[in-house]
């Protein structure tokens, strides 16, 4: 493993593995988009396969409610085998209606990345935000020509092989569509799981060569595409947020179309992210920072009181919804420590974190 070094902003490191889930996991409900697209022609009820997999029905409306990784793992098998798709992670992805907003944050983030390279590293530090059921590394081997974004599953909470390879193929749908080329940079995918019987779409979805039980599973592309411009086709650069926003609109409560709820679902989406910043956030609206808090204060609200809506909504259907501990909840809100988010939460709700979760509990115990 010495060959092997990470790539990151400002410096290059030795590799270590990095930690992934051994107890609860728990991935963003963005996952389940295309589901209902999926089953379109079969005539399944979406809403009751996720329940079946124990997966709450405000999970198809809410995507970036967090929801058992185990959960979507029963489901993908499931459906796998209800609908006699053995590849079903790729057929999943191919039902996508836009690919490039069914993968959360990581599109608005391309917004902000001139390169692929920029891109993947942004997106990998995003990743933790979206998943703790597994790792992204982005690795090189000394003088090499090729780079390699390797993802870490737990051994612990084995992944479904629809889940692998739904992760894997989603990785490339979005190069192909940020570098606006058929991916031909692409060297090579490799897959842990043992190759399916027939492996005529992974043939015909992936741009490359597909190898199967490897040691790690991992996207090898050239190094010129770490420097690829991202090239937003102007078709879907065109009103990206309204689009977003339109997908967005059921998570939050009142939605009216102002500004203020626009602000919110951008917040919602890019929290725990170095762009969830006033300029940010108008830059995707396509407007200047000022002029956005001048739109702000004409609503009486300014960008700083939303961002301490939004936290407080979501610390709350966390803490109700999940058992994930405070210190990931803080993380995944944009604290960078414990302490700040549990004085938050004690002034959202007039209790400790732990306190309210145990409220929710007995509440819902007596119920």
């Amino acid at each position: 493993m010495r060959d092997i070094i990470v790539i990151t902003e400002g410096h290059i490191s030795e590799y270590s593995p990095p930690k992934v889930a051994t107890r609860s996991a728990y991935v963003r409900a963005t996952i389940l988009r295309g589901l209902t697209e999926l089953l379109s022609k079969s005539g399944g009820d979406a809403v009751a396969l996720a329940a079946r997999a124990r997966i709450p029905d405000r999970a198809l409306r809410d995507p970036d409610m967090m929801i058992s990784w185990t959960a979507v793992a029963d489901l993908m098998e499931d459906l796998a085998q209800e609908l006699r798709k053995p590849s079903l992670g790729l057929e999943w992805l191919q039902a996508l209606p836009e690919p490039l907003l069914s993968f959360g944050a990581m599109a608005l983030i391309a917004r902000f990345t001139p390169t692929v390279g920029e891109w993947c590293f942004h997106s990998r530090n995003y990743w933790h935000h979206h998943t703790n059921a597994s790792r992204a590394e982005l690795l090189e081997t000394n003088g090499g020509e090729h780079l390699t974004l390797r993802v870490h599953f737990s051994n612990l909470i084995p992944p479904s092989r629809h889940q692998v390879e739904y992760i894997l193929g989603g990785v490339c749908a979005l190069i192909r569509t940020l570098t606006n080329t058929d991916g031909e940079d692409i060297a090579l995918v490799r897959f842990k799981h043992a190759a399916p019987r027939d492996t005529r779409l992974h043939e015909a979805f992936f741009p490359c060569a597909v190898e199967f039980e490897c040691e790690y599973d991992e996207i090898v592309y050239h190094r010129r595409l770490h420097d690829h411009p991202i090239e937003f086709r102007p078709d879907v650069l065109e009103n990206l947020l309204a689009r977003y926003i339109e997908m967005r609109t059921e998570a939050i409560p009142d939605f009216d179309g102002s500004m203020r709820a626009k602000v919110e679902i951008a917040i919602s989406s890019l929290i725990g992210t170095k762009f969830c910043t006033q300029p940010h956030v108008a830059e995707l609206l396509g407007i200047g920072a000022k002029t956005l808090q001048r739109q702000l204060a004409k609503e009486k609200i300014s960008f700083i009181e939303l961002l301490d809506k939004s936290r407080e909504r979501i610390a709350r259907n966390l803490l109700r919804e999940s058992n994930l501990p405070v210190a990931n909840i803080a993380g995944l809100l944009g604290y960078a420590q414990t302490p700040p988010f549990t004085t938050a939460v004690r002034r959202w709700t007039g209790m400790s974190a732990r306190a309210f979760r145990n409220t929710v509990t007995v509440s819902e115990g007596q119920s």
